[in-house]
């Protein structure tokens, strides 16, 4: 094979290998949406098992569920929570472009791959119950670092298991989600609510009040993994081999 041919392949198993990516999709997205709620259990001893109440809920959100692999996920919009009148009990965050939160492995179990509407302020005729399981192993961005840096949070990397089941009620206005992590190499979600409850809103286990999300999009990128060491091999001989021809022809 001429020298520049076998310089060729060898660049386009690499590309393939290393620097492959997917248009991004948008994974969840609300124009707005309102409403009230409370999260309990996480200070009972367990941070790792707790509940999401929502009442008066108003608006539409769009999910959609991804097949397992890697991504990098962006996120905008803005989100408004008011927990009490005191210091720290307002929390009001804007990401006004596509900023990158997360990235790494995502993975779930009893969700089917598709999107997913959901809208709320009126009766959808009886409860729906559901259930799954997300997995996740990664490094967040140092966006989201710096609003889990005053909760004494300094490493970026964590994985673990979501385990989510609730219902929607029926009067299509409430809704309750009961969590449950596992395999934890971090803190954990109810260990950060607990941490927050502690430092802003007077450590009673309850955190509660309204909330609204306004132009929230959330998109994921499929991204490949590191290159297997099979095809670093098969790399490494073919320049191995480019280089004896050469010194063959010197000869």
């Amino acid at each position: 094979m001429h020298k520049k041919s076998l310089l060729a392949v060898i660049f386009a198993v690499s590309l393939t290998s290393i620097s492959a990516s997917s248009v991004a999709a948008i994974i969840a997205s609300s124009s707005n949406m309102t409403g009230d709620v409370e999260v309990t259990g996480f200070a009972d001893g367990s941070p790792t098992t707790f509940s999401a109440s929502f009442e008066n809920l108003s608006g539409s959100l769009n999910l959609l569920a991804m097949e397992n692999g890697f991504y990098n996920v962006y996120g905008q919009g803005s989100a408004n929570f008011v927990g009490h009148a005191g210091p720290g009990g307002t929390i009001d965050v804007t990401v006004p472009s596509s900023t990158l939160l997360y990235s790494g492995f995502l993975g779930s179990s009893g969700l089917t791959p598709g999107s997913y509407d959901f809208t709320f302020g009126s009766s959808i005729g009886a409860d729906i119950n559901f259930g799954f399981t997300l997995d996740y192993d990664g490094v967040v961005s140092p966006l989201v670092m710096s609003f889990m840096a005053p909760f004494g949070f300094v490493d970026p990397e964590g994985s673990g298991q979501l385990t989510v089941t609730g219902t929607f009620f029926a009067d299509g206005t409430s809704a309750l989600f009961n969590f449950s992590e596992s395999a934890l190499t971090w803190t954990g979600i109810g260990g950060t609510l607990l941490a927050g409850d502690t430092l802003l809103g007077g450590g009673d286990g309850v955190i509660n009040g309204p909330f609204e999300l306004a132009d929230i999009v959330a998109t994921a990128e499929a991204i490949t993994a590191i290159p297997e060491p099979a095809t670093l091999a098969l790399v490494g001989l073919g320049i191995l081999g480019m280089g004896a021809a050469q010194r063959r022809r010197k000869n």
